[in-house]
């Protein structure tokens, strides 16, 4: 016959099933979670650039600012720790960061002069990506993909 579990058994079987599926989780289940998150982000970054900021042109090889966002399923630096990075690469990062925040002095032709017509003689800061960040539609949308996730990983380990 079986041993009963006493009160202080249950609670510290229940403490370790907690622990093992949020503290002791593996770094690329963490990972899968997080990149969840990333590309539902992605896709509302990508739908407030072409509304606000894209012109219809030939690009040729250069994309538009909008079609060349990218997921990086580790941290900034590229080490793999559970979490995700959502932006540009180096090429249209800049121009990403002239939209966002403005530019303070003028900008130059390529010979150096400046531009002559007023309105043209700095960039007005938009702060898109500030407003997508902090939306509470998207952060809810991204939430709910990265429970889907985390849902998905304890159903593969055998749990609720």
């Amino acid at each position: 016959m079986p041993e009963e579990m006493n009160f202080e058994d249950i609670l510290n079987a229940f403490v370790k099933e907690a622990e093992d599926v949020t503290v002791n989780m593996s770094v690329e289940d963490k990972a899968k979670i997080t990149k969840a998150g990333a590309e539902v982000f992605k896709t509302e970054l990508e739908t407030v650039t072409k509304d606000k900021h894209y012109r219809e042109r030939k690009t040729g090889k250069n994309p538009h600012l909008a079609d060349s966002i990218i997921v990086q399923n580790t941290n900034i630096d590229g080490m793999k720790n559970g979490s995700s990075v959502v932006g540009w690469d180096k090429k249209k990062a800049y121009v990403g960061n002239f939209i966002e925040n403005g530019t303070k002095f003028p900008m130059y032709t390529k010979n150096g002069r400046k531009y002559k017509h007023g309105g043209e003689v700095n960039v007005v800061g938009d702060h898109f990506v500030r407003d997508v960040r902090d939306s509470p539609a998207v952060q809810q949308k991204m939430l709910e993909a990265e429970a889907k996730a985390y849902g998905q990983i304890i159903k593969d380990r055998g749990g609720n």
